[in-house]
């Protein structure tokens, strides 16, 4: 009989055994004749280093892209060489345009770096000293208060003037700002449990902007870079613990229960995004396990994860370099994603963990165990496993070689595997092929 393998990630970190099914480096995608197929997500080549480690934030200003690392502000060429611009500060950052501008939050500090003249500045405070976020709306560099409930504007295209009485408050609901975000036309202030919509009055100084009525929503952000922008929209993950996609005035929620578990149990850092072929990636990045990514293209959700144990994915932030995706590192390092089958000089594992397949309640011999790889293209050797519990122990691998350069016949098949009256299979290969297969698999009984 055809079964189908894995849909999209589905194993809950406290309740295995309920669905131990996990796509980990690996997506779906829709062929034109209607067929689901497998494919191995990019991996990573090293493109820039940066001096210190933690890169905090990465924005594409004028067509050029910037990134905060190790307390610097620094510009990375599509060569892979970068500039040290100069010293910001440490802790979380954000990074925003305004004509030509690099307007710079970095820690509780405000910069501004003019490319016209090469410097780095820090202005003066206007309506208050500590600085949480800065974002570019309609010609206003907009400023929020760090640990608190006002927000400031610059003069209209000059990031480097505060007038003082350029501020309001975000009080529709009694919690403290945690990030500005510019989009649709409004500008939305995320809070702590609420997130606020302001509009351009088309006034001037303290009355240019004003909140939307009926501008008030009762989700905030779970932290302040739990948030991250794609082409028509934000991706957050709110004070709820679900992730949304934000538009037009919406939150629609797109999180399944093991997402919305991962947020709650393990330790979610930042959100960021990328895109390859049509498909865009909204991830959410964790501390201590791998990142949870949400195919907008396909509405399914998979898993990214570094090293052969699959660990974290080491990354922080994420923005375009030339016509490419880069993500900035932990380690201080830029990396470009390509389709190489490997991060860097570790390979890239990859994983399927199928959901379980219930033999209709009897005890039945599996004697043939078929799939369906891309053949003839590339080397390589493919792993199964076999658990008879629902995920909690498995079999030892056992290798099948995927057939070399013109081997488009050659059979992946496993034999004799035993009895089970329910089983799950996981399948791993490591090898820098690219390897695409049916999510369907051929078991005889």
């Amino acid at each position: 009989m055809m079964v189908e393998l894995v849909g999209q990630s589905g194993r809950d970190p406290d309740n295995v055994a309920a669905n131990p099914a996990r796509l980990v480096n690996v997506y779906a995608e829709n062929t034109t004749e209607g067929e689901r197929v497998l494919k191995s997500v990019l991996g990573m080549a090293r493109h820039a280093q940066l001096g210190g480690v933690f890169v905090r934030a990465m924005s594409r200003v004028d067509g050029k892209t910037y990134a905060v690392c190790g307390g610097h502000l620094w510009r990375i060429r599509t060569d892979g060489t970068s500039v040290d611009l100069g010293a910001v500060d440490i802790g979380r950052a954000s990074i925003a345009g305004n004509n030509g501008y690099v307007c710079v939050q970095a820690g509780t500090r405000y910069f501004v770096y003019d490319p016209q003249t090469d410097t780095l500045t820090e202005p003066a405070a206007g309506a208050f000293e500590d600085v949480g976020s800065v974002e570019f709306f309609q010609n206003y560099t907009i400023l929020t208060e760090a640990g608190g409930r006002m927000f400031a504007w610059s003069e209209l295209v000059d990031p480097t003037t505060l007038p003082g009485l350029n501020f309001s408050t975000a009080d529709g609901k009694d919690d403290n700002l945690l990030r500005a975000f510019a989009m649709d036309g409004r500008l939305y202030l995320f809070k702590e449990e609420s997130t606020e919509a302001w509009y351009n009055t088309g006034d001037a100084g303290a009355d240019a902007l004003a909140r939307v009525a009926g501008g008030v929503w009762d989700i905030g952000l779970l932290s302040r870079d739990m948030i991250a922008r794609f082409e028509g929209g934000a991706f957050i993950v709110g004070s709820d613990g679900r992730a949304y996609l934000v538009s037009s005035g919406g939150f629609q929620p797109i999180s399944t229960p093991p997402v919305e578990t991962a947020t709650k149990l393990q330790r979610p850092e930042t959100c960021l995004t990328y895109s390859d072929e049509g498909h865009t990636f909204l991830c959410i990045i964790f501390k201590d396990a791998p990142a949870w990514c949400y195919d907008l293209a396909m509405n399914e959700w998979h898993e990214r994860a570094e090293g052969v144990g699959l660990g974290p994915w080491q990354v922080a932030a994420s923005c375009r370099i030339g016509h490419e995706w880069a993500v900035g590192r932990n380690n201080g390092e830029i990396a470009i994603l390509r389709r190489l089958n490997a991060d860097g000089t570790q390979p890239l594992v990859r994983e399927i963990t199928s959901r379980t397949l219930r033999m209709d309640g009897v005890r039945a011999v599996l004697r043939e165990f078929e799939i369906f790889p891309k053949q003839g293209f590339s080397a390589g050797e493919i792993g199964l496993q076999i658990s008879r519990d629902g995920g909690a122990t498995w079999s030892l691998p056992k290798p099948k070689a995927i057939g070399g350069p013109g081997e488009y016949g050659r059979r992946v098949i496993w034999r004799q595997l035993g009895q089970a009256r329910a089983l799950n299979a996981r399948l791993r290969w490591t090898e820098p092929q690219d390897v695409c297969m049916s999510t369907h698999a051929r078991i005889v009984t």
